[in-house]
C-alpha cells in the first residue's frame, strides 16, 4: 500500500496546466524538491467525457515538471482508451491518499492566507510524505528513516527525527525545526539543505535547525 499524490483536473489545457506549475514553483520554490519524482494519478472527473483530452501532452507538461504519473482515474470510455494507448494504467478503486497530498483540492487545509497546521499523533513511516500548509508540522512520534515532513513554518518533533524535515518551504527564513532526537537524513529550511551523518556532535540529541545569513545552523535545543 502506497500514499500517492491526487491531481485532479479543472481542465485539459497542457499550456495553462504547466504556468500554473510554474507558478507554484516560483511561490515556492522547495516545491519543486517535494514533488521530484512523486508518484502521481489524475482525475479526470472535471473533464467532459465528449472533449477531446489531450492526455499526452499533460502527461508531457507532469513529467518535465519532475512528477511521475502512475495512472487515471474517473475516466470515461474514450479517456481509457487514449491511456491504454498511453500505457498509463486505469485506476477504478479509490488509492490511499494522504491529506498532505492532493494539490489540486486541498480540503483539509485552510484557505490562502489563513493560519492553518498540521498535528500528526502516530509514528510517520517510510515513504510517507506529510505537509503542513500555512502554519507548523507537529508530530508527537517518531519520524522514521525514508519519511518526509514539510511544512511552511515551523516543524516539531516530540520523538527522534530520522528522516527528512523541510520547514519554511513557502522561503520563510525564520522558521525552525525543533526535535529531541535528531537523527535526520535530511533537513532544510527556506531551500538550504543540509545532509547529516551518525558523527554529527548532537546526533540522537535534543537540538533545533534554523537559518541564520544564508547558512544552516544545527544548535542545542535549549539554546537561543
Amino acid at each position: 500500500m502506497f500514499t500517492l499524490s491526487v491531481l485532479e483536473l479543472e481542465n485539459q489545457d497542457p499550456v495553462l496546466l504547466k504556468a500554473r506549475i510554474d507558478e507554484e514553483y516560483r511561490r515556492h520554490p522547495s516545491a519543486a524538491a517535494f514533488h521530484q519524482a512523486s508518484p502521481l494519478v489524475l482525475d479526470l472527473a472535471a473533464i467532459p467525457e465528449e472533449s477531446p483530452c489531450a492526455l499526452a501532452e499533460i502527461m508531457t507538461v507532469l513529467r518535465e515538471a519532475g512528477w511521475m504519473p502512475v495512472g487515471i482515474r474517473n475516466a470515461s470510455a474514450t479517456q481509457q482508451s487514449l491511456a491504454r494507448s498511453l500505457h498509463l494504467p486505469i485506476l477504478r478503486g479509490q488509492p490511499q491518499t494522504s491529506p498532505a497530498e492532493t494539490p489540486a483540492t486541498e480540503k483539509n487545509h485552510p484557505p490562502p492566507d489563513a493560519g492553518g497546521g498540521l498535528l500528526i499523533a502516530h509514528p510517520v513511516r517510510s515513504g510517507q510524505r506529510n505537509y503542513a500548509r500555512n502554519g507548523d508540522l507537529v508530530c508527537l512520534a517518531t519520524v522514521n528513516a525514508g519519511a518526509e515532513i514539510i511544512a511552511d513554518r515551523n516543524i516539531h518533533v516530540y520523538g527522534p527525527l530520522r528522516g527528512r524535515a523541510l520547514a519554511g518551504v513557502n522561503g520563510d527564513e525564520n522558521a525552525r525545526v525543533f526535535c529531541m532526537a535528531l537523527e535526520a537524513e535530511l533537513v532544510s529550511i527556506a531551500g538550504l539543505y543540509r545532509t547529516l551523518e551518525p558523527d554529527h556532535p548532537l546526533w540522537g540529541k535534543a537540538a533545533q535547525i534554523y537559518s541564520r545569513e544564508d547558512q544552516l545552523h544545527i544548535t542545542p535545543l535549549n539554546s537561543k
